[in-house]
């Protein structure tokens, strides 16, 4: 059925899709926004000034409302804690979290319905697909309620970067909305609901960035919400031309990990701050920076712990994998779900923002964003290579496999080999010389299937 869909909307003059693209966004709009959202972006405004003694009695609330409801009706917690029943007994506080097993995607992948509240089952519920670097689909389940919830956050988020969402606004993302071989414009579908232009991720060749530059100066849009990647390229391509002319209030970035010359580069050439923010289809975590710049744990939205690889509670300023309980999803609770990513808690927990959220040094990225060495070390935080790039669009580095890693470059204009030169040097600080280093100049470096770029890929199988 999808695919007739599809034939429909491409074969369909740009006016359709105008229209087709509204008509979905008014259901977006209606599963985000109306119901109790109102209730629970009000809430969440009064929170966010919280003391850290009401953080944390609202987090140990919120532990118990989420443990009574998995013990009662989540098929999963409910054998484990009816073969456990003492230390269910026994929980005192959030603490006690440690106790309880850790929750990885490849269970929930197989078997997605076991973690699904059996109260639910017959209520609407939104399913929601997402594929990871494997491809694999995971199928997440959320209420419509708690769909609304979890919005309210993000338009918390817009609320810190003074953002009004009744302005016009530009999106890049990952939908599918030109047909795939079109080589002209337009490259964007408007959205009329939300007052958006979705901008197509996938069509950014040189070729065709004059004409996304021309359509944001006419837009002039108040906000962006991007890929990082997505609207670096662009702004990279508007340093390398000297042009301007788009100011939005804001950009917010999210679902790939935001570099540090990704940043530079995109609030040299839009004149705005850039609020990133870490989020997740389980809805588990959300994380984001407030007006000073500072990574906050959004701690009504779910907790998170910070683990070494065997288990133990890491210290503040080390990398961690992130294990994240979600407070907002009620369909389909997770407890300590391994999400795949590390990050550093910072060592100083206070901001000027006065906000007594948990504060986050860095988000590292994704844990299979590291190469493998033939000696059994893990290297990531590779970011740092890339630092101060002037004449690389883009780069990327592949891991073949224990002996080969290949630096891929994406050459701009006035491409200078010194900066390739500059980023093996750094990979050979970081890696030794294990692993051969070359160097391939390429016309673009591909997106995952969501649209996604990463900068690290390792095709070497992981250590456990």
């Amino acid at each position: 059925m999808k695919n007739y869909i599809d034939i429909f909307y491409y074969k369909s003059p740009v006016i359709i899709q105008n229209l087709i693209v509204s008509i979905y966004g008014y259901k977006l709009f209606r599963e985000r926004y109306i119901g109790n959202y109102p209730k629970y972006f009000r809430q969440i405004l009064r929170s966010q000034w919280f003391t850290k003694e009401e953080i944390n009695n609202f987090t140990n609330k919120r532990f118990f409302d989420i443990i009574t409801i998995v013990a009662n009706s989540v098929p999963y917690y409910r054998n484990f804690f009816e073969l456990n029943i003492s230390l269910f007994r026994n929980l005192k506080n959030i603490e006690d979290i440690k106790y309880l097993p850790i929750i990885r995607k490849e269970q929930i992948r197989d078997n997605s319905f076991f973690f699904l509240n059996q109260n639910f089952l017959n209520n609407k519920f939104i399913t929601i697909n997402t594929s990871g670097t494997t491809g694999k689909t995971l199928k997440i389940y959320v209420d419509y309620d708690s769909r609304r919830y979890g919005y309210a956050f993000f338009s918390r988020l817009k609320d810190w970067a003074r953002i009004d969402c009744k302005r016009p606004n530009v999106t890049f993302a990952g939908r599918a909305i030109v047909e795939p071989d079109r080589n002209t414009p337009p490259f964007w579908r408007r959205n009329l609901k939300m007052n958006n232009y979705l901008f197509s991720s996938y069509h950014l060749s040189p070729a065709n960035l004059g004409s996304y530059v021309q359509k944001l100066q006419a837009i002039n849009p108040h906000f962006i919400d991007s890929y990082p990647s997505s609207v670096y390229t662009l702004a990279h391509y508007m340093l390398e031309n000297k042009l301007g002319g788009i100011r939005p209030k804001a950009i917010i970035t999210s679902s790939e990990t935001l570099l540090d010359y990704q940043r530079e580069a995109i609030e040299q050439a839009f004149h705005c701050p850039v609020f990133d923010q870490y989020g997740c289809a389980e809805q588990v975590v959300f994380i984001s920076q407030c007006e000073h710049g500072t990574y906050h744990i959004h701690p009504e939205y779910g907790y998170v712990e910070f683990l070494r690889e065997d288990g133990s509670a890491a210290e503040p300023g080390e990398e961690a994998r992130l294990i994240c309980t979600g407070f907002t999803n009620r369909a389909m609770p997770l407890i300590r779900y391994d999400i795949g990513d590390t990050g550093i808690l910072a060592k100083d927990q206070t901001c000027p923002c006065g906000r007594n959220f948990p504060v986050i040094e860095k988000i590292v990225g994704r844990t299979d964003d590291f190469l493998v060495m033939r000696d059994g070390r893990r290297v990531g935080r590779l970011d740092p290579v890339f630092k101060g790039l002037q004449t690389i669009k883009e780069s990327q580095i592949v891991q073949e496999d224990l002996d080969r890693v290949t630096l891929k470059i994406v050459p701009g204009q006035d491409y200078d080999q010194n900066e390739a030169d500059i980023i093996v040097h750094e990979l050979k600080k970081r890696l030794g010389t294990q692993a051969a280093i070359s160097v391939e100049l390429v016309e673009s470096i591909p997106r995952t299937s969501a649209g996604k770029f990463r900068a690290v890929v390792s095709k070497v199988n992981k250590l456990p």
